[in-house]
């Protein structure tokens, strides 16, 4: 049969967040089988190219059967694809596989209707699928799937998965556009807001187990059945060939779990140190698995980062998540982390079913005493398949399972607008709490500014800066564009842009720095713009009114902007949750089409805002003169 695969994108632009590891294990294992693979990549480009790419391979292959993995955050996207391909030929046969699958199975088929779904690991059983179709046998037979009885949806049980990884064909990368995801990655580093590094470019991504043998009550290992190893020797292989073959620079360990123990982790350093195979890598591991031995050798081996799993500074939170670790354990190896020069990647996570306003302060003082600026803080989500999901719909926080399952799809609008608060706080304190900490991420990151050495403006939107490292003193020089997110026609006007700055690993020490966005050349200019639109309005005694009721970035931005509260005369807002908090010293009123005709002979200021063009056509539809309009937004047009 001929087969093709799809892999969905979790954002709307062309990118390199995330290869499709798992579904290029099932493409190799499946051409193994005498089938083959068109692989499709929807990552590697932009969300109006990809209804065309699959209507082309549709149209011009003679595609028997369409397999589709994602996570359930992917489920909005799939549903899009679904129904897309339906449009272009409704009677090919779609199966679905992945985390999406692995969770609320029975709630998927009915509402996505997929002729099959694969549920657990894929290799043997979607193989056993093909093949069962291919010869017209009767696939309800088939261990681990969904299918359909009549109309009603029917699982047959627990599939068969590998016990033993080596035996299964390396992945099929080639035909998921790796050389795209490394071109997408650069040649001058990595770059982005959370983590800026010259030392990491052209990445590939490699996995050396599955599945994860922790239980961690916000985390489930969709679809990745029990804990299992590669051998480390075939690992090492496969880096040298992939480094000879892609010319890559570095590799991330895609793995939940790198090992759980800690001679697996020297075996392999050893192996990258014997074939001096020189090449920077990263890795997820617990932080009582370390001794600073092993960690001095995975140094020495290339890793200068590393993903740890904190999530808290009280220990009865952690016990609540089972976490199986202590905040002692976790103050312990920051210290050997940082004295092996290592970074960290972590976050706290806030909201686990025991957290009060005590827990979270306990966390914040833990965060304080070991200097932990740059370990985030997220909100637990309560994704399906996880214990917690399951208390959220035992408690009623989660009535209807669908609607919630979609509002996942667009995370940062579930976060703020209908997050299912578990805690016994109320629904307005989890809110203020949570708005706070995000509010703390970035006034965490400035207590560690970069010293600025120069700089100078390349073009409009590239500048050359050299930094020094404010722990150890090293320098380096950059020269990259900014704001990151830009198309043919400069910076992509998303929510606050201009605004976050990025944090940048310091190659020596391996300690974060912040970098202020004001601070890069070309951006002071759109700073020194925006503060002289301010300072002429001040000056001609005119009363101002500001949208939006900034929460998130509001003490940095007010930090850069100087506006004086005497200038205000009210503040709008869009959203219900800011209604009546105070920003500039006014409480904030909710604008909308009636009495934003209130606002036409008002100087208005609309600060940065994901909401900028709505408001502006609200605006002109209400005949406010434009001359009365000072938008930050607007600056980068």
């Amino acid at each position: 049969m001929k087969i093709l695969l799809i892999s969905p994108s979790y954002y709307p632009q062309a990118n390199s967040a995330y290869f499709p590891l798992g579904l290029a294990c099932i493409s190799a294992y499946i051409k193994v089988q005498g089938h083959s693979v068109v692989g499709l990549n929807l990552n590697h480009m932009h969300s109006e190219e990809r209804a065309c790419a699959i209507k082309n391979v549709l149209d011009n292959q003679n595609i028997d059967l369409i397999g589709i993995s994602g996570l359930t955050v992917a489920f909005n996207e799939i549903d899009r694809l679904m129904q897309e391909i339906r449009r272009i030929n409704p009677r090919i046969p779609i199966v679905l596989g992945g985390g999406i699958t692995s969770v609320e199975g029975e709630l998927m088929m009915n509402t996505l209707r997929p002729d099959f779904a694969v549920v657990g690991e894929g290799e043997f059983i979607f193989s056993r699928l093909l093949n069962t179709l291919e010869s017209g046998g009767d696939a309800s037979k088939i261990a681990g799937i969904w299918c359909w009885e009549d109309t009603r949806p029917k699982y047959t049980g627990e599939g068969e998965s590998p016990k033993d990884l080596d035996e299964l064909p390396l992945p099929d990368l080639d035909s998921f556009g790796i050389r795209d995801h490394i071109q997408l990655q650069g040649e001058g580093g990595q770059y982005s807001y959370h983590l800026t590094r010259l030392d990491f470019g052209r990445s590939f991504p490699i996995s050396a187990s599955r599945s994860c043998p922790f239980k961690c009550t916000f985390c489930h290992h969709a679809g990745m059945g029990t804990y299992k190893k590669r051998d480390i020797v075939k690992v090492v292989d496969q880096i040298e060939d992939y480094i000879k073959t892609y010319g890559i620079n570095g590799f991330s360990i895609y793995d939940e779990l790198f090992s759980a123990n800690k001679a697996r982790v020297v075996e392999f350093c050893s192996l990258l140190k014997e074939r001096n195979i020189n090449i920077k890598w990263f890795c997820q591991l617990r932080m009582d698995q370390l001794d600073f031995s092993m960690l001095q050798m995975m140094r020495d081996s290339g890793c200068n980062y590393i993903s740890f799993g904190i999530e808290s500074g009280s220990d009865v939170v952690l016990g609540s998540m089972k976490k199986k670790i202590t905040k002692q354990i976790i103050s312990d190896a920051v210290k050997i982390v940082r004295e092996a020069k290592i970074g960290i990647q972590a976050n706290f996570l806030f909201g686990d079913p025991i957290e009060t306003e005590e827990t979270i302060r306990e966390s914040l003082q833990f965060q304080e005493d070991n200097q932990l600026y740059f370990c985030d803080w997220s909100a637990v989500v309560p994704y399906a398949g996880t214990p917690i999901y399951n208390f959220a719909v035992e408690k009623g926080l989660i009535q209807d399972r669908e609607i919630f399952m979609r509002s996942l799809c667009n995370i940062s609008g579930y976060l703020y607008n209908s997050q299912i608060n578990m805690t016994q706080m109320s629904d307005d304190q989890y809110k203020d709490w949570y708005i706070y900490l995000r509010e703390l991420n970035d006034q965490n990151h400035r207590k560690r500014c970069a010293t600025i050495v120069s700089g100078n403006i390349v073009s409009r939107w590239m500048s050359e800066i050299t930094v020094a490292c404010p722990c150890c003193g090293h320098q380096q020089t950059m020269v990259f564009q900014f704001p990151f997110e830009q198309d043919e026609n400069g910076p992509i006007l998303r929510g606050p842009v201009g605004v976050p700055g990025m944090n940048i690993l310091c190659p020596d020490c391996a300690r974060k720095m912040h970098l202020k966005a004001k601070d890069i050349p070309h951006m002071s200019a759109i700073y020194k713009r925006f503060q002289n639109e301010i300072d002429l309005i001040k000056g001609s005694n005119d009363k101002v009114t500001f949208m939006p009721s900034l929460d998130r970035f509001a003490s940095t931005f007010l930090e850069d902007i100087s506006i004086d509260d005497s200038l205000v005369e009210d503040v709008y807002d869009t959203r219900e949750f800011r209604r009546d908090k105070r920003f500039l010293g006014k409480s904030t009123k909710i604008v909308d089409l009636e009495n934003i005709k209130n606002l036409n002979d008002k100087i208005l200021v609309i600060l940065p805002w994901i909401e900028y063009e709505k408001v502006i056509n609200m605006l002109n539809d209400s005949a406010v003169k434009p001359s009365k309009i000072v938008c930050w937004n607007n600056l980068f047009l």
